[in-house]
C-alpha cells in the first residue's frame, strides 16, 4: 500500500490530508508506516514565512513525531491531524527535535497537554541548543514578536538520547544522525533504515529560500555541502525537507537541489552589489522558491547595514 509523492494532487490540503507510506513486511516486526504534514506558512514582519514539514513515525502500537510547531495554533492543528492519523489504538509516545531553532520547538508544552505523558528528545548539543533559544532575547524580543500570544511558556524538559543516537519504535531501530553545521549549528537528521527514509530537518530544503544568516561565511556553507554529503551517504530512498512547499515530493533530488542552492549563493554573494541585488539574483536562479523572511534575514548577513 502506498500513497506517496506520485499521487500528490494538484489541489492537496495540508490541514486535511497527508502523506503515508509503509515499510516491507518482515517476519519479525510488523510495518513502520509515515506521514508528512506541511504546515501552511504564516506571514512574518510583513514579509511571506516558510511552510513547514512535520513528519510523524508509527508503527503498530506507537508513533514519534519529528519536530513540533513554533506556535499554539499550529500545533493544536498538528495534534487533530496526529488524532486523525493513528486512531484510538496508537499513543504518541515522544516527539524527536532535529535542532534547537524554535520554530521546531516551541510548541511542544501544547502537545503535551493534548497528549500527556510525551517526552521531548534529542541529542545533547541539541539540547544545548535548545538551552539557548529558551533564553528571554530570542524568545521574547524575536520569536515572541512575530508570533504574540502564540508561543507558550517553555516548560518541557527533554531527554538525552545515547551517545549512538539509537532509539526504539515498536521494536524498529530509528538513529539520530549528527551533522554539525547546516543551517545552524548542531544540527541533526532522523534515519529510519527500514523505511529508507531520512527526515533532514533543515539540513536540507525544498521549494523555500534557505536560511543563511547562521551561515554567512564560505566556511560554514562548506561544512553545510558536507553535512549533505553525510545524507546522502545514509543511501535514503525517500527524505523530508523541514521547508518544503505541497506539490513536491520526497525524492532524495532534494540533496543536490540543496547543495546547488548554496553554490549559487557562493557565487552570487560576491557578484551582488547590495542586499537587494543578492536577493534579486537568488529570486531569478530560484523563481519557485518561497519565504520572503528567511531571504531577506541572508541577504542582511551578507551585507550588514553600517551603524
Amino acid at each position: 500500500m502506498f500513497f506517496g509523492a506520485s499521487s500528490i494532487p494538484p489541489s492537496h490540503t495540508p490541514s486535511s490530508e497527508s502523506y503515508t507510506e509503509i515499510s516491507m513486511l518482515t517476519p519479525e516486526l510488523e510495518p513502520l508506516q509515515w506521514d508528512v504534514f506541511i504546515l501552511p506558512a504564516v506571514p512574518l514582519a510583513n514579509l511571506t514565512g516558510s511552510p513547514t514539514a512535520f513528519t510523524l513515525i508509527h508503527g503498530p502500537n506507537s508513533a514519534i513525531l519529528v519536530d513540533n510547531p513554533i506556535s499554539i495554533d499550529g500545533t493544536n492543528a498538528i495534534a487533530d491531524w496526529i488524532e486523525e492519523t493513528l486512531g484510538p489504538n496508537k499513543r504518541l509516545t515522544h516527539v524527536y527535535v532535529t535542532h534547537g531553532h524554535g520554530d521546531h520547538f516551541y510548541g511542544i508544552p501544547v502537545l503535551q497537554q493534548r497528549f500527556p505523558g510525551v517526552q521531548p528528545i534529542a541529542t545533547a548539543d541539541v539540547i544545548a541548543h535548545v538551552a539557548e533559544a529558551i533564553q528571554p532575547p530570542l524568545l521574547e524580543d524575536f520569536w515572541g514578536s512575530l508570533f504574540p500570544g502564540q508561543i507558550p511558556a517553555q516548560t518541557e524538559n527533554f531527554t538525552r538520547l545515547p551517545d549512538s543516537g539509537e532509539f526504539e519504535l515498536d521494536g524498529h531501530v530509528l538513529r539520530a544522525v549528527e551533522v554539525s553545521q547546516a543551517d545552524t549549528y548542531n544540527s541533526t537528521v532522523l534515519h529510519i533504515p527500514d523505511l529508507d527514509l531520512v527526515i533532514t530537518g533543515d539540513v536540507v530544503y525544498g521549494e523555500c529560500f534557505l536560511y543563511l544568516q547562521e551561515s554567512d561565511t564560505p566556511e560554514l556553507r562548506a561544512l553545510w555541502k558536507q553535512a549533505i554529503d553525510e545524507v546522502t551517504s545514509l543511501n535514503p530512498k525517500n527524505v523530508v525537507p523541514s521547508h518544503m512547499q505541497d506539490f513536491e515530493g520526497f525524492g532524495v533530488n532534494h540533496l543536490e537541489v540543496t547543495r546547488r542552492y548554496l553554490d549559487v549563493w557562493d557565487l552570487e554573494v560576491t557578484r551582488a552589489t547590495d542586499k537587494e541585488d543578492l536577493k534579486a539574483r537568488m529570486r531569478a536562479a530560484f523563481p519557485r522558491r518561497i519565504g520572503e523572511f528567511i531571504l531577506e534575514l541572508g541577504a542582511g548577513a551578507a551585507f550588514p547595514t553600517a551603524t
